[in-house]
């Protein structure tokens, strides 16, 4: 307890003090831990076959545990799951930072101590905080550390492949609303068509209808579905119309539509990104790195925020033809009153944030157990479930428990993936789907 006095008396030191070089950056901008022994209870058997139990000493390389931070909620977390049987009660963490860092007293809301990077074991069995003190004594950040782990071995995505009577041609536009899943794709003739099926019935799809709008523009804006004609007008259906029939829905032509949240619906008119809550009074919501606006494999997914239940998080994915090694992902913050919305912005993919979305063919995204999924080919194949769990910033691909289907061909044509219910589809053009959950 002396050791741990002194440390919150530096800490209040470091606060009062006034140091001849000072600076107000405080921010953890690296951590990871080293290697994690743990004791694990197994079953030996002898040759008559009775089990016993025996202890056994397993590591897990720390090299192999990544974390991501997001600095905007201040949330540092593993970027997957670690094995169940990993023992968290003594990790030693390593960080790097402008400032000093300091963790907080369980039960004491107002003690902190100093903690040394590389040296200091530290309970993680639950979440952790910190603190990120700036050499000014004044400015601080603070940072919740949770390092996930499986609670059960049988955390896996195991996939179930049905035949279908599905009838489009390449890639589909997906959406879950009204109990149905309706794919907006194109015909062999190359007209933009609607089919659609029910939601626990993967097997059955409608009749593809012809639509008046291009198929790859459709967005959901309160509950209806809203698409792009030639003409440059945006024209409006419903689910309950089954997205056959059409009507103009406002007087702006548009260049683009490009994405819709819970509050306003958003287009590109070549100047700016423009945002209307009724179709009829448009405002600029960001005018800066168009070129990078998606061009194609366009998918927008728009969800309450954790932290803000008035709040909705939208991220823009999609392909452009400025940006040769990524896809490009946009974010925003949308509230109902349009003078506190956060404009448009482009997630670059820099030195600090490497983990950008690859560029796939046939980029397909959805949200699903509170994350973002992606799906594309990559040479040829389709090799991996791509999952981002901060908003698009960065993307991990899934190996071991969350694989692709093993029988997903892309030679057999462009999948598109959507979240119904409590399961993710996987639709191909050929007709298989696959339908897949955390078991």
């Amino acid at each position: 307890m002396a050791a741990l006095m002194m440390s919150v008396l530096t800490l209040a030191s470091c606060m009062n003090e006034d140091p001849i070089e000072t600076s107000p950056e405080c921010a953890i901008v690296s951590f990871s831990v080293g290697s994690i022994s743990s004791s694990v209870i197994t079953k030996k058997y002898d040759s008559s076959g009775n089990a016993t139990d025996t202890v056994v000493r397993k590591t897990l390389t720390g090299s192999d545990i990544h974390f991501n931070i997001n600095q905007v909620d201040g949330h540092i977390y593993t970027v997957d799951s670690l094995p169940n049987w990993v023992n968290l009660t003594r990790v030693v963490p390593s960080f790097t930072c402008y400032g000093n860092v300091y963790r907080k007293v369980e039960g004491n809301d107002s003690l902190y101590y100093n903690i040394t990077s590389g040296s200091d074991s530290i309970d993680f069995s639950k979440p952790v905080e910190l603190m990120c003190i700036a050499t000014d004594g004044h400015s601080y950040k603070t940072y919740t550390v949770d390092i996930y782990k499986h609670v059960a071995n049988t955390d896996t995505l195991e996939w179930k492949a049905t035949t279908s009577d599905l009838a489009i041609a390449g890639e589909s536009k997906l959406f879950y609303t009204a109990s149905k899943v309706f794919a907006f794709a194109q015909n062999e003739d190359g007209e933009s068509v609607v089919t659609i099926a029910n939601s626990n019935d993967a097997t059955t799809w409608s009749t593809p209808v012809v639509i008046p709008v291009a198929s790859e523009s459709i967005v959901l804006f309160k509950d209806a579905f809203y698409g792009q004609g030639t003409d440059g007008y945006l024209y409006r259906s419903t689910p309950e119309q089954l997205a056959a029939t059409w009507t103009k829905a406002s007087d702006q032509q548009v260049e683009r539509l490009v994405a819709a949240d819970a509050y306003f619906l958003y287009a590109y008119d070549g100047l700016a990104i423009i945002g209307t809550a009724d179709l009829s009074t448009w405002a600029e919501q960001g005018s800066t790195d168009l070129d990078m606006l998606p061009e194609t494999s366009v998918n927008v997914q728009a969800y309450t925020s954790n932290t803000n239940s008035a709040m909705q998080q939208v991220v823009l994915t999609g392909i452009s033809s400025h940006n040769s090694e990524h896809a490009v992902v946009w974010y925003k913050t949308t509230t109902q009153e349009v003078n506190t919305n956060q404009p448009w912005a482009y997630i670059q993919v820099t030195p600090d944030n490497p983990f950008g979305l690859p560029r796939l063919h046939h980029l397909s995204v959805t949200r699903y157990n509170k994350a973002l999924y992606a799906i594309g080919a990559e040479n040829g194949a389709y090799k991996y479930l791509y999952r981002s769990d901060d908003n698009g910033i960065a993307w991990h691909p899934q190996t071991e428990k969350y694989p692709m289907p093993a029988d997903l061909d892309a030679d057999k044509g462009a999948a598109s993936i959507v979240a119904v219910d409590k399961q993710l589809w996987i639709i191909q053009e050929n007709g298989t789907i696959w339908q897949g959950s955390i078991q």
